[in-house]
């Protein structure tokens, strides 16, 4: 309705992500399953058939949790575990009865354990892999013996990946504060839209690359319209609510190579590049005739007015915000709910 779809947050971003890898790791899992199945059918092994044939089954029913969104990612990781663990006692029986080899255990152990310190708190997943650990060690009391160097070089392996898991979270755990840091630096606390300081810099970046086409380039400063009525009629903490609906709407009715930045107080800053002129006035206005359409339950119609100014018109980012705001204070003064985009017309 606005010129687009409502973008996804990063944590879902992060979330779909997610998904996507577990359902690729499930399906080559079971790929994976599906050639041992006929690598078993071959050497006449009925045990490994059956394994391989309940995997390839497990991992298609994986790839469907993966993507049902009503099965967190946390709990996803954990059927993974107990499948992977499941799958590693069973590989235990099948070396004892002769028909895996002692790789395959092995392997499967440090999957277990890789899962596990990467998905749980440090005690349970260290529990998990002493516990599969020992697990190994019963084989070689039977008649067929696990390799002793693969079991000594197993547990090395295991201690690195604590190790390595350990110190890739205290990374992530720094990378998560760098960036709510950067975030509360560049962007509108409220709004969640860049603030007027990276949407400056990011205004003088594109201006500065401008270059022979410099009328491809405008700023459109918005202002709500008589906004001090809604919080003094409804309150500061409606007015908030104001302000973060018209940020979405704006936001979602241009494009990712567009910008909406909030400027400050009720007053927003459009940067649109790409369009033509014509272009770029048609866009401010669809927003213009949006938000007039638009409703809040349990508020009155709102409207904004908008200046809007081209690059092409002036010689300094400074001059171009003048320019819009000039325009902009032009649009208020003709009647307001409009777009002013020349010095004494509007549209």
């Amino acid at each position: 309705m606005f010129g687009g779809e409502p973008g996804l947050s990063p944590h879902r971003e992060r979330e779909q992500h997610l998904r996507q890898l577990y359902v690729g790791m499930a399906l080559l899992a079971a790929l994976v399953q599906a050639c041992i199945v006929q690598y078993a059918q071959g050497a006449d092994l009925p045990g490994l058939i059956l394994q391989a044939q309940l995997g390839t089954g497990s991992n298609l029913l994986l790839v469907g949790l993966a993507l049902w969104p009503r099965v967190s990612t946390h709990a996803f990781q954990l059927i993974l575990i107990v499948s992977a663990q499941l799958w590693l006692l069973s590989s235990a029986l099948l070396f004892l009865r002769g028909e895996t080899l002692s790789a395959t255990l092995l392997v499967g152990y440090l999957t277990v354990t890789l899962f596990s310190f990467a998905w749980l708190q440090a005690r349970p997943a260290a529990a998990l892999a002493l516990l599969g650990y020992l697990l190994l060690w019963g084989p070689v009391s039977g008649e067929r013996t696990v390799d002793p160097p693969g079991l000594l070089m197993t547990g090395f392996a295991a201690t690195l990946i604590w190790f390595l898991s350990a110190h890739g979270q205290s990374l992530y755990r720094a990378h998560l504060r760098s960036d709510a840091l950067a975030t509360l630096a560049f962007t509108d606390p409220l709004t969640g839209l860049l603030n007027r300081r990276s949407g400056h810099e990011k205004l003088t970046e594109l201006f500065g690359r401008a270059g022979a086409q410099p009328d491809r380039l405008a700023a459109v400063l918005v202002d709500i319209d008589h906004f001090k009525r809604v919080n003094d009629s409804l309150g500061h903490h409606r007015g908030d609510e104001v302000l973060i609906a018209l940020a979405e709407l704006m936001e979602h009715s241009v494009t990712p190579q567009d910008a909406v930045i909030r400027w400050g107080g009720e007053e927003f800053l459009l940067i649109l590049t790409g369009r033509d002129p014509q272009g770029a006035r048609a866009a401010v206005r669809q927003i213009v005739e949006a938000v007039r359409a638009y409703r809040m339950p349990g508020f009155p119609p709102v409207t904004v007015s908008a200046g809007l100014a081209l690059a092409s018109e002036v010689r300094s980012v400074p001059d171009l915000l003048a320019l819009a705001d000039e325009r902009l204070y032009a649009a208020k003064e003709a009647g307001r709910d409009r777009v002013m985009d020349r010095a004494r017309t509007g549209t």
